[in-house]
């Protein structure tokens, strides 16, 4: 059995192609590689044209064709499925990841989809291969929606792998590292991404994290001893630095320090590390590990410089800590890349709260003002987005505030109406955020200047708003 698994071709949004591989997919694959004899399974990643996907469609010739979907590249995914099925009609199409897991309805009653896989995607495509050998009946498998007699069926939600130690390795081997250009600020390369855990133990109303949230724990940790071994692996093949791009570095600060010191017993002196972090997870004695271990650089979740907003969004930090964790993490010199979104909704009481100019601009003081003490270094940008999964998306539908007109799925739209505030201030704050943004990131050294998709994406934002 023939088996493609694939990410959407380069057709609508090429500026959101992944700057590193799908680690879903590769996870999918390493997976179905241990636990099912007898197939033969091919990548097809972003960077393929559609016509280039289909012609190695053509040239492999598979019996199921896997695609995975995130809120943010529908539209791509939409057109590559069309395209797919009119060129082979026969070819079972099974699509997994974010979007699917939340909008299987709208797949499944607009586009040639046999099955849509809700959630964790492992166990389930294992299960699904044996449905398409004619082993096992469709009905059976949990975690799946398909149609059947003209109606969408649903079965049982699948529980999720308890232990992330069984599984197996994402299949690294088939990775041409040098199509990817990496993190936009690195101190090595090549580089890449890996995940130290699946979910968060949180939940931001901006969050759309589906895939992890079905079911219960919300967070599950893989063991530093499991991850090095990964390390080690992708040390072997050539990369120098690695961003842990999990939803958290640190939600458990025990686990956060295990892994340093595990990191250190490896002795590779010329690896760094990335991660994101919260702010109420942070002391000298986790700072002092990661330095050690050479974490060159952290992005912390600040959100807004508004504590009314950090508490209407559910973020759990304060102000407080914020300027606390930056203090820290500088004193042992690691630098700070701050993650910003401006106009905030959220819900209280029933009522649609939302943030003004005046606390977009107080939040660009802050930010300001972090800089010029030397606690932030970079910043990230963009104008919240109801994504959907998310409950901001519920809460915008639900009074009225998306823009029907729009589709989530470039942040540099503004994709909620929000009483009483103008698109010309939007953009006017807009502006000064991706100005101060530059500045910032600039002067702070260490960028991917080479990494033109994205280069080219801000700076037509930045036109936009002016």
């Amino acid at each position: 059995m023939k088996i493609v698994i694939a990410d959407p071709p380069d057709v609508a949004t090429p500026w959101l192609i992944a700057n590193h591989p799908n680690l879903g997919a590769l996870y999918l694959i390493g997976y179905l590689r241990k636990k099912v004899s007898g197939l033969e399974l091919h990548y097809l990643d972003a960077h393929l044209s559609l016509s280039d996907h289909l012609d190695m469609l053509e040239k492999i010739r598979p019996d199921i064709y896997g695609l995975s979907v995130s809120v943010m590249r529908e539209k791509d995914a939409f057109k590559t499925i069309k395209a797919v099925k009119a060129r082979f009609p026969q070819l079972p199409i099974i699509c997994g990841g974010p979007y699917p897991t939340i909008m299987y309805e709208d797949i499944l009653k607009n586009l040639p989809v046999d099955v849509c896989v809700l959630g964790e995607g492992e166990a389930t495509m294992t299960e699904l291969t044996e449905v398409f050998k004619g082993t096992k009946n469709i009905e059976d498998i949990t975690g799946i929606a398909f149609i059947k007699n003209d109606q969408i069926t649903v079965t049982p939600r699948r529980s999720l792998v308890p232990d992330l130690n069984s599984i197996p390795f994402p299949a690294w081997d088939l990775i041409d590292f040098e199509k990817y250009n990496g993190n936009f600020q690195y101190m090595a390369q090549p580089n890449t991404a890996i995940i130290t855990s699946r979910g968060c133990p949180f939940d931001c109303v901006f969050c759309a994290n589906a895939v992890w949230k079905l079911s219960k724990p919300w967070l599950r940790l893989r063991s530093p001893e499991n991850v090095c071994q990964e390390i080690s692996l992708l040390y072997r093949m050539g990369i120098r630095e690695i961003s842990i791009r999990s939803d958290e570095f640190n939600p458990v600060l025990s686990w956060a320090i295990d892994f340093c010191r595990e990191v250190r017993k490896l002795g590779l002196n010329d690896l760094f590390f990335q991660g994101n972090i919260r702010a109420d997870k942070m002391t000298d004695e986790l700072a002092a590990e990661m330095k050690k271990c050479n974490f060159w650089m952290v992005q912390l979740g600040i959100e807004s410089g508004n504590q009314r907003t950090l508490d209407g969004i559910g973020k759990k930090i304060t102000i407080d800590q914020i300027v606390q964790t930056s203090r820290i993490l500088k004193r042992h010199g690691i630098k700070v890349y701050g993650y910003i979104m401006i106009y905030h909704a959220w819900e209280e009481d029933g009522k649609f709260c939302y943030e003004s100019p005046e606390d977009v601009d107080r939040t660009l003081a802050f930010v300001r003002k972090m800089k010029k003490e030397k606690l932030l270094d970079y910043m990230s940008f963009s104008t919240t987005t109801p994504m959907r999964g998310s409950a901001l998306f519920d809460i915008a539908k639900r009074h009225n505030m998306l823009k029907q007109d729009k589709d989530v799925d470039d942040l540099s739209d503004f994709l909620m109406v929000l009483p009483d505030v103008s698109e010309k201030a939007m953009k006017r704050s807009r502006r000064k955020g991706l100005l101060l943004q530059l500045w910032m990131n600039l002067f702070s050294g260490h960028n991917n200047l080479s990494d033109w998709s994205r280069n080219w994406h801000k700076l037509k934002t930045l036109l936009k708003s002016i």
